[in-house]
């Protein structure tokens, strides 16, 4: 998905930009988002006229191959991932969903397991539970060791089993993350928080990605939200962006209003401290009056 999904602590290492490093006389630029691209293309004429060859990839550059085709060599086998964060690792890739709005079907088609990776805590796996019973035992057994474990995209709500709660109560993680892409899910969504909350994992550990500006509406992206919040679980909007987009937040669905929304987006990710302002009275009352209740340090997390 075209969307940044790291926020928490552990995942604040995770840049928001072009990552780039020279070996040799190869310039090597890896893209994250297709917003980033302009920018990239820029980096690419400097690296060249500086006598570089470059080779550019990442998500952005393998859904839009041709924007750079141009200036650098396109693609091949380079791993970036721990140079966007040291503590990051795939241990498997692609995932069995088609679901339109995400980049990964296009990117990586196919859920594959991998064999050779090395245990980090920081799992970035698109479909964790979509594979084996085997692998996803191997990586519980490989992860165990470790400390502030996060399955970082998220563990899909209509897979989870028992068995995964089961082993995943062996690890010593940071947070679960689940995803509430559809108001449509609400059932299977609802049901896998309330099992892990039978299975003793805390309400503040459990995060839910909400995706908000795609094929819904205002009210049901509130009430997804507000389900979460009464349940004490934090959800965590996510703002759609198209796929092919060269400017960031410049989409805005049907029916959606830009003033709402980035109201929406900045209450919904302040929660630790706007928790007990109900939404209705932060639009009311105004928010720039109650953004004085978030300490000036979280400025930056904000995501609208």
């Amino acid at each position: 998905m075209n969307v940044n999904r790291t926020k928490s602590a552990t995942t604040a290492t995770w840049p928001k930009r072009i990552v780039e490093w020279v070996e040799e006389n190869t310039a090597y630029l890896s893209v994250p988002f297709t917003w980033n691209l302009p920018a990239a293309y820029q980096r690419c004429i400097w690296y060249k006229s500086e006598g570089y060859q470059v080779k550019a990839g990442g998500p952005a550059v393998s859904l839009m191959p041709s924007f750079l085709a141009d200036v650098a060599e396109i693609g091949g086998k380079v791993d970036a991932l721990t140079r966007h964060n040291p503590n990051a690792v795939f241990t498997s890739r692609g995932c069995i969903r088609s679901c339109s709005f995400c980049a990964v079907p296009k990117i990586e088609g196919a859920l594959v397991e991998l064999t050779d990776w090395q245990p980090r805590p920081i799992v970035c796996d698109n479909n964790l539970l979509a594979c084996s019973r085997a692998h996803f035992g191997q990586v519980i057994d490989r992860l165990k060791p470790l400390a502030g474990i996060d399955f970082n995209q998220g563990l899909d709500a209509q897979l989870l089993q028992p068995y995964h709660i089961d082993r995943l109560r062996e690890l010593k993680l940071s947070v679960v993350r689940l995803a509430w892409d559809n108001v449509k899910a609400e059932s299977i969504v609802i049901d896998s928080v309330n099992a892990l909350l039978a299975a003793g994992f805390s309400a503040r550990k459990i995060r839910v990605y909400v995706l908000v500006n795609f094929q819904d509406t205002p009210d049901d992206a509130l009430y997804r939200c507000e389900r979460l919040k009464a349940m004490n679980i934090f959800p965590w909007p996510q703002r759609y962006n198209p796929l092919d987009t060269l400017k960031k937040n410049s989409y805005l669905a049907p029916g959606w209003n830009e003033e709402w929304l980035r109201a929406f987006l900045r209450y919904w990710s302040r929660q630790n401290w706007l928790k007990y302002v109900p939404f209705a009275e932060y639009t009311r009352r105004g928010r720039n009056r109650l953004d004085g209740l978030v300490p000036p340090y979280l400025m930056r997390f904000n995501n609208a």
